[in-house]
């Protein structure tokens, strides 16, 4: 965003956008009330698209721009990216950045095996390894992936209003992240993705990451002492599917003065050829499907785009709900104790599905 901003002065140097940053697990959690008067421009996840038209914090974008710019970014957009920031007829931001939760492998450490492309696989992979299979369960990735084994096996969470998963898929899912976490490193439920992935490129002590965020600054560094790979997510029989989408968007403030200036700069940043050229080359993960699919670009990130687009494209959406950032915050907090302390999985479901009505039946 800092190298889109510099290419944005020289065509409007009128206009000065200087960028500060909060932490990954701020961008996760914290209320974007708590933030967003003193911006004009925001990056926002997704799910909290419902809480911030709530709180009235953002101004919808289809106010700002026309709707053939916002068609053409969304034709444009690598799965359901551009979609994502839709919620309750309007649109609250841009897909500056797509990600979703995919595997990451050691080639140089994994040898001549293949990576996993079932879950049967990767529980006897991290059974053969201990404990160099490991994934990241710090609260917000604990239940990203639970939502992720729960999708993949046919069972999308909240698609219900009486229940949060089939109760078998539940289990499950609570069980398999168990056995990853018992098999591997004790200090993984403190984990975020790159806590993980600097272990995966710059020590001995993994091999193999089922479940993560992809961050496609670990696949082409040039110094990384064993280089990563990015992989589609093993499947529990229908595929790649279900990962559980994340990225980045790009929103304006409510209280800007220059919400106008601001929609300009967002449109043009999140466009492709600019995705291309800027974001792309500048270390972004950009938003759009024709990054994804540029030759050059797929080259030099060592197939980082062509290895993980199947299961990008196929990924399962969270709530944009006011009441889902409570609920996933909470729930994330509820599954790493469990899994740290070996709880029962049926017990787990239970307490996590009654959050989840909980949440739904007090923003009904």
């Amino acid at each position: 965003m800092e190298a889109c901003a510099i290419a944005w002065s020289l065509r409007r140097p009128d206009i000065a956008i200087s960028w500060e940053a909060r932490s990954l697990a701020d961008f996760g959690d914290q209320p974007l009330e708590e933030v967003a008067g003193r911006y004009d421009l925001l990056m926002i996840d997704y799910p909290f698209c419902g809480a911030a038209e709530v709180a009235g914090v953002l101004r919808p974008l289809d106010e700002l721009l026309t709707a053939n710019e916002l068609i053409a970014l969304s034709v444009d957009a690598i799965g359901p990216s551009h979609e994502s920031y839709a919620f309750d007829g309007h649109q609250w931001a841009l897909a500056i950045d797509a990600a979703c939760q995919v595997s990451a492998v050691s080639p140089s450490l994994l040898g001549a095996r293949p990576a996993p492309r079932t879950w049967e696989e990767a529980l006897a992979l991290a059974r053969d390894l201990a404990p160099r299979v490991a994934l990241p369960l710090a609260p917000a990735h604990s239940i990203s992936s639970f939502l992720t084994l729960c999708a993949n096996a046919g069972s999308p969470p909240a698609a219900d209003p009486d229940r949060l998963v089939q109760r078998d898929v539940g289990e499950w899912a609570i069980d398999t992240l168990s056995e990853f976490y018992s098999r591997g490193p004790a200090a993984a439920t403190q984990w975020e993705p790159p806590d993980v992935l600097g272990r995966l490129t710059t020590t001995d002590e993994l091999s193999y990451v089922p479940l993560t965020y992809g961050f496609i600054t670990y696949a082409s560094p040039s110094d990384a002492l064993f280089p990563c790979r990015f992989v589609d997510i093993p499947s529990s029989g229908y595929g790649p599917v279900g990962a559980t989408l994340g990225g980045a968007g790009l929103a304006i403030s409510a209280t800007s003065q220059h919400p106008h200036e601001a929609a300009a700069f967002a449109a043009w940043s999140s466009s492709s050829d600019v995705q291309r050229t800027i974001v792309a080359r500048s270390g972004g993960q950009p938003g759009s499907r024709s990054a994804w699919t540029d030759p050059a670009l797929d080259h030099d990130s060592r197939g980082f785009y062509s290895d993980t687009i199947t299961t990008i494209e196929n990924a399962w959406v969270r709530p944009r709900d006011a009441w889902w950032p409570p609920f996933q915050l909470e729930g994330g907090r509820l599954l790493t104790r469990i899994i740290e302390d070996g709880g029962d999985a049926g017990r787990a479901l239970v307490q996590l599905e009654a959050l989840y009505l909980n949440g739904l039946r007090g923003h009904g």
